[in-house]
């Protein structure tokens, strides 16, 4: 019988595969194989088989049971009088499964990888190489793939995931000695943004992309570690990386692939050493930084050199540009250019309807993104008041070579950089009326301005406002916006939930509302509630609108793998006040509303679903206060609306309080709605006004009313 663990558990005899029985048994037999031909004692199975909840006074009862199904089904499947079959024994203090190691999986994964280790010691890379090929193909999914989904999160699974990865980083190191950069580049570029941490591997991802002649990328992927590095842990690549980044802006010889003059011997090891010295640990060295890139031109005093700067990259969309007079269009250009310039910017380029700009060009600061943000903002609120035009804007921070020629009286500066690529890429994602930045950025301005992580977007934060005394900002709904704030101030103090709804009629500005308001709360420091967002399209799985809340509570994102995905669905779940058999349940059902949950929810089970996830939006406003936005609710189905409506009342004393905005026909839907409850309030927008001081005071909004209902 032969087992296999690098994947779901499996077990397949001569007659084909074998039913191995429940979670429980299941789980039994794979911690046993983990430890094969060891004795494994009764105390750590049970300790491992309920490990996320309150083992029973039963468990070792179940374990014995488990145990005994096992020996049945290593029987059965082995055959009668089998030589070499599997054989489970008790041995003191516990249990023992003797099998042969070509039986399993992770053992012949091991011994394929410790004979390639070997032949790459003794220097024979295509050997080991293919030895280390043969291991990784044993590979069908994480270890112990079903266990790991149904909640089991043993040390010895995550080891084994290092494990491959450094056995990955041995099979690319072989194949570069052979020469085969351009074959693992792929898996190399994969691997360095999946694990943005593991330097061995980014070194390797630099030397590939150098010998495929990729010189400027090799240095963006210094850049893209380093900044991850810091911002994340506050630490420096190793001496090792910098070394080989040094390596290659001075075109070291020893990097190339191939050298004609000395033995193939000399180089394989010249290369290795470089590898070596550029991938393993070594103690810190201060090392002084490489100077600048510097290339001179003849003639003129024109220098390109590679410097910190901050690019801010603007869109304009004049309603339609065919429409649009060239005087239209050239005076919003100078607009853009001349508030950029204001805030110290430089632009380089204006191409269509996006504008280029750089910060720091002139001399690197360290408020070059604060300054970039500002500018951005301040465009955004300029053209806000014009609503043919839209604006979007994003800021990137890092380093780009730029041209300059400071004899020159008329003419831009040049650039080109990774920096200025990921900010083009980052301004085709951004919708009209928002300001994204990069994490480089963000990390940059912290102190000074609010933001959120972008919807769908893996590095990209939306700018939400500035934070200080210069956060203050117009909107044209300001009693609305104190109606707003009074309540989320009322729910805070008062840890009691609360309902409102802002009706209003298209156009009327009831997203552009939310949009106030929430800016509002991220610029307070520190901020007073944690904001959950989600729009209601009416189209898809009825749902979704509870699971772009919960991945918004959670940190997921769109694109991130499902093993990601629930991981970070477990750990957001485990830090709520909740008993842990209760914490497993909660996991457990909310699992298919995550993006790649990989099935939707029953009809049947709907209701269930969002139970637990209102019982987690109540634990998590026991932590801090809460706010869920809810746009164009009138398009949300019917059990979505029941468990919105119903929030405020099982809430309990948590500060959770859920804005939704609708179209009047959500009341033609559900004529009640909001109706009669204690913890419930509706606003209706009206046109705004031109001249707002017309309006009459909002009501107190510190004590609301019974199914109050507010017109301004």
């Amino acid at each position: 019988m032969r087992f296999r663990l690098l994947g779901p558990l499996d077990a397949i005899s001569a007659d084909g595969p074998v039913a191995l029985g429940g979670t429980k048994q299941r789980a039994t037999l794979g911690y046993l194989l983990l430890h094969a031909n060891r004795v494994v004692a009764t105390s750590k199975l049970v300790d491992v088989l309920w490990e996320t909840e309150d083992a029973p006074a039963t468990a070792r009862k179940i374990l014995h049971n488990a145990i005994w199904g096992l020996r049945t089904i290593l029987t059965e499947g082995a055959g009668p009088a089998s030589p070499g079959a599997p054989e489970l024994v008790t041995k003191a203090p516990g249990y023992m499964l003797r099998v042969d190691p070509d039986d399993v999986d992770l053992l012949v994964f091991r011994r394929w990888v410790a004979a390639g280790r070997a032949e790459l010691a003794a220097g024979s890379p295509d050997e080991a190489s293919r030895l280390l090929k043969k291991g990784l193909d044993l590979w069908g999914g994480p270890l112990l793939a079903d266990l790991a989904e149904s909640g089991i999160a043993w040390p010895e699974l995550d080891a084994a995931r290092r494990d491959r990865l450094d056995v990955l980083e041995d099979f690319f190191e072989a194949e570069l000695e052979c020469g085969r950069h351009h074959s693992v580049l792929g898996e190399l570029t994969m691997m360095a943004e999946a694990e943005p941490w593991r330097e061995r591997a980014r070194g390797q991802l630099m030397l590939a992309l150098y010998r495929c002649g990729r010189q400027a990328d090799a240095l963006n992927v210094y850049e893209r570690g380093r900044s991850s590095l810091v911002e994340n842990l506050g630490l420096e690549p190793g001496h090792g990386l910098r070394t080989l980044q040094h390596a290659i802006l001075t075109h070291d010889p020893v990097l190339a692939a191939e050298v004609p003059a000395p033995p193939r011997e000399v180089v394989t090891a010249a290369v290795t050493a470089a590898v070596t010295a550029a991938v393993a640990p070594r103690a810190p060295v201060e090392q002084p930084a490489p100077a600048p890139l510097v290339v001179p031109r003849q003639g003129r005093a024109t220098v390109t050199e590679r410097i910190p700067v901050s690019a801010l990259l603007v869109g304009l969309r004049l309603g339609s540009l065919d429409e649009a007079s060239p005087r239209e269009i050239d005076a919003a250009l100078h607009t853009v250019e001349d508030v950029i310039t204001r805030f110290g910017g430089t632009v380089v380029a204006a191409i269509g309807s996006v504008t280029l700009a750089l910060f720091g060009v002139h001399g690197p600061g360290e408020d070059d993104p604060e300054r970039a943000v500002r500018a951005a903002l301040t465009l955004r609120e300029r053209f806000s008041i014009d609503t043919q035009t839209a604006l979007r804007a994003a800021v990137t921070t890092g380093r780009a070579l730029v041209r300059l020629d400071p004899e020159a009286e008329v003419g831009r500066p040049s650039a080109i950089g990774a920096v200025l690529d990921d900010g083009r890429a980052m301004l085709a994602r951004v919708p009209d009326g928002e300001v994204w930045m990069s994490g480089a950025a963000r990390l940059a301005t912290t102190a000074s301005v609010a933001a959120k992580p972008a919807a769908g977007s893996q590095d990209g934060w939306q700018v939400l406002g500035l934070v200080g005394d210069e956060a203050g900002f117009r909107t044209d709904r300001e009693h609305e916006l104190g109606v707003l704030n009074g309540l989320l101030d009322w729910a805070r103090h008062s840890s009691v939930p609360h309902l409102v709804t802002v009706l209003g009629a298209p156009g009327v500005g009831k997203s552009h509302l939310l949009a106030e308001f929430e800016r509002s709360i991220a610029v307070q420091s520190p901020a007073t509630a944690r904001v959950l967002s989600a729009r209601a399209t009416g189209r898809g799985e009825p749902l979704s609108v509870a699971g772009l809340i919960l991945s918004g509570y959670c940190g997921v994102l769109a694109e991130d793998a499902a093993e990601v995905s629930r991981a970070k669905l477990a750990t957001a779940v485990w830090r709520l006040p909740l008993p842990k058999a209760r914490r497993v349940h909660v996991y457990q059902r909310l699992l298919p509303l995550l993006p790649s949950g990989g099935s939707s929810v029953h009809p049947a089970d709907r209701g269930e679903v969002l139970n637990v996830w209102a019982e987690l939006l109540a634990a998590a406003a026991a932590l801090e206060p809460v706010v869920v936005f809810v746009d164009d609710a009138h398009k949300a189905a019917d059990v979505v609306l029941d468990r919105l409506e119903s929030l405020s009342d099982g809430a309990g004393t948590a500060p959770l309080l859920t804005v939704a905005t609708a179209r009047p026909e959500l009341l033609d839907r559900r004529p009640g709605w909001g109706g009669g409850k204690h913890r419930a309030s509706t606003l209706t927008l009206l046109p705004p006004r031109t001249d707002r001081s017309a309006v009459p005071p909002a009501a107190d909004p510190y004590a609301p009313a019974r199914g109050r209902k507010v017109a301004v």
